[in-house]
């Protein structure tokens, strides 16, 4: 009997629509589920020959392991494939209702492959999946998509995923929408399951999850439950939801203005984008799926340009996107902006980059009003920015360029304006990064490009007194303070325990990620080992999560080639200081960085030279089948030339 897991994987051929399950029960060990089984399959399913946009590509979903199980903030979906930005690994992550859902309708893991030749939506129940038309809805905003599904199913206790017209029109910064609100973000996962003519995912089940030892994790779902409603985290964001970590990272200089021009924005400015602005709009506060905690709160424009609007979640990204980034200070307009995006199924933060890159253009002279549809970029004003994201849903006019993201929306443009690109492996940058250097090598060496969700850590690491970082991150407390030195083993902690927290579909804001009242791997182990019936270890789990790291970082040696080259910042980081704030003159040191990656690589036993894992280093995780195929390939880091990688 397998437990926590419903042992189907479901694989769904669009192009011939005909389905077939085959179970996963020899992969929960060394991979667990959600996100780590989806990577191991890409990985030796996928072709390096395939771009993301193919229809042999692979669009992976995947519910964590203790979804279903009443674990607390167990609600994690995994969702991923290949890059629409590099054709290295795509990988987003979404709460929400939608992960419990499928497993209660009898499957743990879809594999979409081929493409439908007409629009189709996915209706997933107990054990069925139907395939209906969306020919009619495939150009309409999630929000419709969803109220014509619920309509035509006959049920609004149902979960949907699906995309805006954005990822219709294979927008490349297109993500996925959950529920209206829930964003899988980055990647641009939007436009590959637009490429694949799927509009939406429907799921409804009336299934249980068994776990092994019922009465011993009610006990600890309780304790931990408890737990985590008294964490300074969870107090703070029961009251804001996210939002105030924006302001909390600006105290530290490490707030991204005009484009990352700088990364503090005035006080008296970043107050009008205070907690407490936005909680005026607030009408009501709802959580996640089995969630303890509940930041999703509900927001309401009573006046103003916005008035009516009703927009689900306001995360405190959208505070550095639409607030800080682009100089807006007027909170409706950052609440309007996000529900822009939730209905044009737009990633945020790729939305917000590339117009903070045309704002910059437009001011340089690099960019006018004949390029631009006549539209006058200019900072703070949102009315602009409305319209434009506007044009990036529909791919009109100057918006089908920006649809593109900084890198290729600059390569187009030309005349210096990549320059002004701020990316990391071809995806937007969203993080400020100078202030912060663990944070900021967590965010360069991502697998998934430019990511604060994998490796970086923020404000634990200012929490954590220097003894502690010894047993947790193998520190000597003499260096815990010195930045530079503690950033290796503190990344590959948060890589281990985020590829954990998303393979058991767990949600980060459970975890010591944001402090060290949370709970640490020791009380994940606990509870997992409950719902497993047997005992699991801290140091398995966090073992299992090297292994997935090392699978999506030799998916991405293999497709997309990158290597040590790839894993720095952008150059305005390593050139130009931060202007103002606390944090004047802080910048990313190149020789300091090199510093950190040599160390980062060698805790993982790879080469330092290219980056790349070595035969060694794969056959201690049990990995000697990705060994091989590296090493066909010439890609494995035990040979290789230094000219062609630095």
């Amino acid at each position: 009997m397998v437990y926590c897991a419903q042992n189907k994987l479901l694989k769904i051929d669009l192009s011939t629509r005909k389905t077939e399950s085959e179970p996963i029960e020899e992969l929960i060990p060394d991979f667990l589920g959600g996100r780590g089984i989806n990577q191991k399959i890409l990985f030796d399913r996928v072709g390096p020959g395939i771009k993301a946009f193919d229809a042999g590509n692979v669009l992976a979903f995947g519910a964590g392991l203790l979804v279903g199980t009443l674990a607390p903030c167990a609600n994690r979906l995994s969702i991923d494939s290949k890059s629409a930005f590099n054709d290295g690994i795509g990988s987003a992550n979404m709460g929400g209702h939608f992960a419990a859902e499928l497993k209660r309708a009898g499957f743990d893991h879809l594999f979409l492959t081929g493409r439908s030749e007409e629009p189709v939506y996915l209706w997933v129940h107990d054990g069925v999946v139907e395939f209906r038309d969306a020919s009619g809805i495939w150009s309409e905003t999630t929000v419709k998509a969803e109220a014509h599904i619920r309509r035509e199913t006959g049920n609004d206790d149902l979960s949907i995923i699906s995309i805006g017209p954005a990822g219709a029109r294979l927008a490349r910064i297109a993500c996925i929408i959950g529920d209206g609100a829930r964003a899988a973000g980055r990647c641009g996962l939007g436009a590959v399951m637009g490429s694949k003519g799927v509009k939406a995912i429907a799921a409804k089940g009336t299934g249980k999850v068994r776990v092994a030892q019922p009465e011993l994790l009610k006990a600890r779902i309780r304790e931990y439950s408890e737990k985590l409603r008294h964490t300074a985290g969870a107090k703070i964001r029961g009251i804001f939801g996210t939002i105030p970590a924006a302001k909390a990272f600006n105290a530290w200089s490490a707030t991204p203005f005009r484009n990352f021009q700088d990364e503090y924005m005035a006080e008296d400015r970043i107050a009008e984008l205070a907690p407490e602005a936005f909680e005026k709009y607030a009408e009501k506060r709802l959580a996640c799926a089995f969630c303890p905690i509940g930041c999703q709160h509900v927001y309401r424009i009573p006046d103003g340009p916005y008035k009516g609007l009703l927009c689900s979640k306001v995360e405190a990204n959208a505070v550095w996107d639409f607030g800080t980034k682009l100089d807006i200070t007027y909170p409706p307009a950052v609440i309007a902006a996000q529900q822009r995006c939730c209905e044009y199924g737009l990633d945020m933060d790729g939305a917000s980059s590339v117009i903070a890159w045309a704002m910059e253009c437009f001011e340089r002279g690099i960019l006018t009003t004949s390029d631009t549809d006549g539209l006058e970029l200019r900072w703070g004003d949102h009315a602009v920015v409305m319209a434009l994201l506007g044009k990036i849903a529909r791919r009109e006019g100057f918006g089908k360029v920006l649809g593109e993201g900084v890198k290729r929306a600059s390569e187009e443009v030309g005349n210096g304006s990549e320059t002004f690109a701020v990316h990391i492996k071809g995806q937007d940058l969203i993080e400020p990064m100078r202030s912060l250097k663990a944070w900021a090598l967590g965010i360069a060496v991502s697998p998934r490009g430019a990511a604060h969700t994998r490796g970086a850590a923020g404000s634990i690491t200012r929490l954590i007194p220097p003894e502690k970082a010894k047993s947790m991150w193998g520190l000597d407390p003499g260096k815990a303070k010195d930045p530079y030195e503690a950033a290796p083993g503190i990344v590959k902690y948060f890589e281990q325990f985020h590829a954990v927290l998303d393979s058991l579909g767990l949600c980060f804001f459970s975890s010591n990620w944001l402090g060290p009242d949370a709970l640490f791997p020791e009380d994940v182990a606990s509870l997992f080992s409950a719902a497993l019936g047997k005992d699991v270890s801290a140091a398995s789990l966090m073992l299992a999560g090297e292994r997935i790291h090392n699978v999506e970082k030799a998916f991405n040696v293999r497709h997309a080639g990158f290597s040590r080259k790839d894993d720095y910042p952008p150059e305005r980081l390593m050139k130009e200081p931060v202007k103002s704030g606390p944090g004047k003159g802080e910048i990313l040191k190149k020789e300091e960085w090199e510093r950190m990656l040599e160390g980062y690589y060698r805790s993982h036993g790879w080469n330092p030279e290219t980056g790349w894992p070595t035969r060694e280093s794969l056959a201690q995780l049990g990995l000697q089948d990705v060994a091989d195929v590296l090493k066909e390939e010439g890609r494995l880091g035990d040979r290789y030339r230094t000219s062609e990688v630095r």
